[in-house]
């Protein structure tokens, strides 16, 4: 007789390093370079991250919160 095997759930989130890229905004009379942080990949589709869907981000002094936005 099988037992079925459960699939391991981390208590600890899994933690990536990401590098914040520069970006040059123009407008009529000037240049300005603002930080960009780019999210892709095959583990947000695991996280729940679907194309099309709509995130909230939350925010405070050095910390992002993105949250499916559950009011679409």
């Amino acid at each position: 007789m099988r037992t079925s095997k459960k699939k391991k759930v981390s208590k600890r989130p899994e933690v990536r390093s990401l590098k914040i890229q520069p970006d040059t905004r123009f407008n009529e009379c000037s240049r300005t370079i603002v930080p960009v942080i780019r999210l892709s990949g095959v583990w947000l589709d695991k996280l729940g991250f679907a194309p099309e869907q709509r995130v909230t981000v939350t925010t405070m002094d050095k910390l992002l919160i993105i949250r499916l936005d559950e009011q679409q």
